[in-house]
Parts: structure tokens; sequence; C-alpha cells
């Protein structure tokens, strides 16, 4: 951790070189007053005391306490500013990996881990580069020059006397911090899980009503928080026990301090002035000791934020880095003999999976549940590793070998679980194409089919639709993605398994505008309906993760097999409903 904070001072070296000499400057700046007082009341004793001496005292003492507070407010508006700075940088970092991870690295770290990473430990870690820094520089500048004049000024044998139990503080200081790091972990643990069970509770409210689940639900978030509670208190406890030992240990080298102090006095070795000024430098030294218990705990919490930052900094989700080839049109799309089992997973998912599909073409993929459908989506997706078992060819090319972003831009994705922002019904369609003009994004709209719903929207397509569209119906939240996803215009558009919340008729129209505004690229289509893949070129039956059947929807018809069975089925349901 020190190293990396490190790293970042020396990238900001005017910053820190300035607030340094600043914070340097004012802590020096304490032993001026000081030593005026030490003069001052041996005057007094002496009765020496004249008129031009006490306004001279006076005009000093102001003028080092205007130095002191610009000074001061210097070094805090650059060391801390900078701070604040240095924690936008990292989570702006942070954000940004994360953006370029994908699906296995979120299977291992749930969603409340990664807020606290992305929150409490970034906090500490801005704690630890301007809080500590503060603490190591003019705590350390005070608690030197304070010992310098102690020991030049008044007498070397008093302070050592004076220090023996400070000495012994800052062992206990090093042995507590230990456990600190300990417990500020666990703490810490404990946070992060009370955020992933807040975020289910917040994403399951409505099925907990629905099955009157609400106080069972309450009694384990209750649980939850005294667990939270629990180790809070374990922190708190040792982080208190810093703040008594030193209030023990300081009161022990003033008393010292007094004690002998005193008698110096009285065998004519100090001066009045010289044993005030004394105890003032002794509450000086405690207060810089008291300092360095604060930074043992700031560095041990730094540290364990620290390696929890890194690691997210550091981690990998195992699929192949970006290739070198560009890629600006999809001419072709062809699985070989492909393969492919998830990590951890005995069984393959997808085997032996052979097809070509061209440009300008339509793709139907079908098949039960659980069969591979959108397994197969993900690889085309870069979602997972590609395996070394088959290929996967783009225009006659290895996909790992193209740029991934490259690749993202000619996609149009609609997925499963329709993903929205809780903003306005613009935004989420604009999310698709920012540069889109009116037309482009009328059109978006008008192939997804809602333009009615539009029209019976309060705000029309300013309309608020709430978090994860939690304020629109199931059939508008996919619309909105179809239409997302339309104002791409994209080389290929994926549509898997995301009609299913429509009806029948809906369904039918958007398909037909997908035909008429997609002449010339390349559409795959997932579904449980066969009637959205009744005009594809192409149909693909998967059956645990294998192609059992493939063809024309005419001739797979004409073959008797599963799709045929399924569309009669699917035909017959049709007909029942009409019928009620």
């Amino acid at each position: 951790m020190l190293l990396a904070l490190w790293q970042y001072v020396k990238k900001h070296p005017i910053v820190y070189t300035l607030g340094g000499s600043l914070a340097i400057i004012s802590s020096l700046l304490y032993l001026i007053p000081n030593y005026l007082i030490q003069l001052f009341v041996d005057a007094i004793v002496q009765s020496t005391l004249t008129i031009p001496d006490l306004t001279t005292y006076l005009l000093i003492y102001a003028i080092t306490m205007v130095l002191i507070y610009l000074t001061e407010a210097g070094w805090v508006i650059l060391i801390f500013g900078q701070s604040m700075k240095y924690q936008k940088e990292l989570r702006t970092s942070m954000f940004r990996h994360l953006l370029t991870l994908r699906a296995p690295f979120y299977e291992r770290l749930r969603s409340g881990d990664l807020m606290t990473r992305m929150t409490t430990d970034i906090d500490f870690m801005g704690q630890s580069i301007g809080y500590g820094f503060m603490l190591i520089v003019a705590d350390g500048a005070l608690m030197l020059g304070v010992l310098a004049m102690m020991i030049a000024t008044i007498s070397w044998q008093a302070t050592l006397l004076s220090s023996i139990p400070l000495v012994v503080f800052g062992f206990i200081v090093y042995r507590l911090g230990m456990e600190v790091d300990k417990r500020y972990e666990k703490s810490r643990d404990e946070v992060a899980q009370l955020s992933n069970e807040v975020l289910e509770v917040v994403d399951g409210v409505r099925v907990m009503r629905a099955y009157g689940k609400k106080e069972l639900e309450q009694a384990r978030f209750q649980e939850k928080t005294e667990k939270v509670m629990g180790k809070a208190n374990d922190l708190i406890w040792i982080n208190g026990a810093f703040r008594q030992v030193a209030r023990v240990f300081s009161g022990l080298s003033i008393a010292i301090g007094l004690l002998y102090g005193g008698y110096l006095v009285g065998e004519g070795q100090m001066t009045i002035g010289e044993l005030v000024t004394f105890q003032i430098y002794l509450s000086y030294l405690n207060g810089s000791i008291w300092g360095m218990s604060d930074l043992v705990a700031v560095y041990q919490q730094g540290k364990v934020s620290y390696r929890k930052i890194h690691e997210l900094e550091t981690a990998d989700d195992l699929v192949e880095k970006d290739g070198e080839l560009a890629i600006s049109q999809i001419d072709s799309i062809q699985f070989e003999n492909y393969l492919f089992a998830y990590p951890d997973d005995l069984n393959a998912t997808l085997a032996d999976v052979s097809f070509t599909l061209n440009r300008g073409e339509t793709l139907g993929i079908v098949g039960k549940t659980g069969s591979g459908k959108s397994t197969l989506i993900k690889q085309l997706l870069r979602q997972y590793p590609i395996s070394q078992q088959g290929s996967i060819l783009i225009n006659q090319e290895a996909i790992r070998q193209y740029k991934v972003a490259d690749l993202e831009q000619l996609i149009g994705y609609v997925p499963q679980e329709h993903i929205l922002f809780s903003k306005t019904v613009r935004h989420n369609i604009e999310f698709g194409n920012a540069e889109a003009d009116e037309s482009g994004f009328n059109a978006a709209i008008q192939t997804a089919d809602f333009e009615k719903d539009i029209k019976n929207m309060s705000e029309g397509l300013e309309t608020l639709i709430g978090e994860k569209g939690v304020a629109i119906s199931g059939g508008q939240k996919q619309r909105v993605s179809m239409a997302r996803a339309m104002i791409r215009e994209p080389e290929l558009l994926i549509l898997d398994d995301s009609l299913s919340a429509v009806d029948a008729k809906t369904e039918q129209a958007i398909i037909a505008n997908i035909q008429k505004v997609r002449n010339n690229k390349t559409t795959i289509i997932v579904t449980h309906r066969l009637s959205a893949v009744s005009h594809a070129d192409h149909i693909l039956v998967i059956e645990e993760g294998r192609i059992t059947e493939s063809g024309t929807p005419q001739e797979l018809l004409a073959s008797k097999g599963w799709f045929y069975k399924q569309h009669e089925k699917q035909q017959m349901e049709v007909v029942d409903y009409d019928n009620i």
C-alpha cells in the first residue's frame, strides 16, 4: 500500500512538496508562542518585564498566529483537496476496469461487495493519503521540533525521563495495530454482506409481499444488522483502546515531567518559565503521540482497503484479451464442431455445434429451456472464454483475432433480462446510439411497435421508468430494449427470447417491422415461440447442447421431428385461446 501511495505522491510533486512544506512550517511555528511564554513567565518571576518587552512579545505572538492560520489553511486545502482528487481518479479507474470485465468475473463477486470496494474502501484509501500524510508530516515535524526544543533549551534529562512512557506506548500501539487489521477486515466484510442483503431485498420486495414473507425477511435482516453491529463494536472497542492507552501514558509522561521538573526548580537547575514551557511542550508531544496512534489505525484500515482494491484492479475475467484485427462488417458467421463448457463444469453445455450464417440471413434458434441456446449467443458476444475445441469464425477469421470493441459496435443485443436505467424512456432508447438523429430515433420506436405505449404514458418519452423499469410493464421493458438495439442499426441483431412478454399480435408486428428495415443485414432470433422464426432462412433446434435438427421452417415441419411437434402444440394453444 505504501508503495502505491508513494507512487501517487511522486506523480504530484508540486502539491505534496508545497503542502508538506507548509505543514512542517505550521508545526514549527507552534514552538514560537511557547518560547514566548517561557520568556514572559521568567520575566514576571524575576520582575524584569517591561512594556516594550511585552509589546514585542504580543506582536511576535500575533504575527505567529496569523502565519499559523495561513500555513495550516494552505496545506489542508492542498493535501485534502488532492486526497479527494485521488479518490475520484481511483473510482474512475476502477469503474473503467469493471466495464471491461465480462460474465465470469461478475459470477464470482456479488454486487454488495463491489459497492463496498468502490465506496468505503476507496474512502479509506483517500483517508490514508490525506489524513495519514498530515499525521506523518505535521505531527512528525511537531514531535521532532518539540523534542529538539526540550533538549536544547530546557533539560535533556527531563526530556528523556518524560519520554519513557511514550516509548512503551509506541510498543503497545504496534501490538494493538495488528489486532485492528483483523477486526477491520471482519467488520468490512459484514458490511459488504449486508449490502448484498439490501440489494436482494429491494429487488425481491414484491415477491416477498406476494408470498407473505415480510416478517421472515425482516428477521433475517435484523440478524444481519446485529452481526454488523457486533463486528463494528469490536472495531470500536480496539480503536477506543488506542485513545485510552494514549491518555494513560500521556498522563504518566506529564506526571514524570512535573515531578522531575519540580525537583530541578528546587535545585535551581530550571526556571519557573522553563517548567511551565516544559509542560506545554509535553502536551504538544503527547498530542503528536496521539496522532501517531491514529496513524496506526489509519494505516491498518487502509492496508485492508488497499488489498481489496488491488484485488479489483488485478481481477481477470479469464476471457481472451483483444485481438488485433479491425472489423467493420459481418459477412459470415461459422461454428465448426464447437464445444464449450462453463468454468468448473465437468459437462459440456455445447457440443459438436456446426452451422454457417451469411450476411442478410435470419437464423432462428429454438429448443427447450436449458438446452444451450443462450450459451451459444454468449459465445458470439465474447462473454466467456472461446473454447479450444472447434472454432468460431467471422468473415473466415477466428473470432478471438478481432478487437472486442469493434465487434461490439456491430452488434445489437436484446437479452432475456432487460437492463433498464432509472431515467426517462428517451434516455434508455438513446443509450443505444446517442448520435442518432430524430428520424432514426422515431424509426427505432416504430420498429419496436412502441408508439401507442408512449402516447399513453403520462410524460411521453420523458416518463421516468423507475429503477430497473419498475414503473412499466414487462412487455414495455422488452420494447424499450428492442428500440435501444434498433437505434444502433447494427450489422448483427440478436434477439435472445426478448419478445416473451408481448402478445402474439405485437410479436408478429415487430417481426414484420424487423424484416422490413433489415434488408441485407443479419439477424439471430432465439425464441420459444416458433411463430417468431416462421420467416427465418434457417432454423437450429438445440437439445442438450447439440443441434438435433436444422433447415428451413418448411423442411423442419416436413421432417416431423421436435420442431413439428412443438409447432402443432403451439398452434393448438392459439386456437384454444381464440375460442375462449
